[in-house]
């Protein structure tokens, strides 16, 4: 199966700012036991205007998605766990209100041997080891890494392609087995 990393859309460039959350606890890469400590759902507040990018990934302060994009990932992980971001414009006269939720994304160890880092830890090439176990998988997060990488395989990803979400762009994988990168064509933005 083909795999693709799921990225900010670089073209992106005024996308909602959340504000009155706690970024210590709402992060990429936290442990299963402090998102289970998370409540199920939380107000928070954005400022609105005609410029802000209301988009369906979100990717500061923790990666978070639209309930439509949810419900893209809940025909391919049914099971995936997820804590609920309420967002109300600060105008009270704006009804503008989108819902976003943070999922938790399983890290699975399955770094290739041919990925290259950086002195300080940070990748330098993001390599996959195909003998891992992801075949079965449609989202998954890589593990024992700094970063937080997010891969969705290619149904996922044609799946946000056809309902043309935004926010988002995809990397191709390389695979240590193979050594070739494996793509729709090339890099997608959306």
């Amino acid at each position: 199966m083909k795999y693709f990393e799921l990225r900010a859309d670089p073209d992106l460039s005024n996308p909602i700012q959340i504000q009155k959350i706690d970024v210590q606890v709402y992060k990429d890469g936290i442990s299963k036991e402090c998102f289970d400590a998370i409540k199920r759902l939380h107000v928070a507040y954005f400022d609105h205007s005609e410029q802000t990018e209301i988009c369906d990934a979100l990717y500061k302060p923790a990666f978070m998605i639209s309930d439509a994009l949810r419900s893209v990932f809940a025909l391919y992980e049914p099971k995936m766990e997820l804590k609920g971001v309420q967002l109300f414009a600060n105008n009270m006269d704006d009804n503008t209100a989108p819902l976003y939720w943070m999922p938790y994304i399983e890290p699975v160890v399955c770094l290739g041997g041919e990925s290259r880092k950086y002195p300080n830890g940070m990748l330098e090439k993001l390599v996959l080891d195909r003998n891992a176990s992801i075949e079965n998988r449609h989202i998954f997060r890589v593990a024992e890494i700094l970063e937080y990488k997010i891969i969705v395989s290619l149904p996922v990803a044609e799946s946000i392609l056809r309902r043309q979400m935004t926010g988002i762009s995809f990397e191709p994988i390389a695979f240590s087995d193979t050594g070739k990168e494996e793509a729709l064509c090339q890099t997608k933005s959306i």
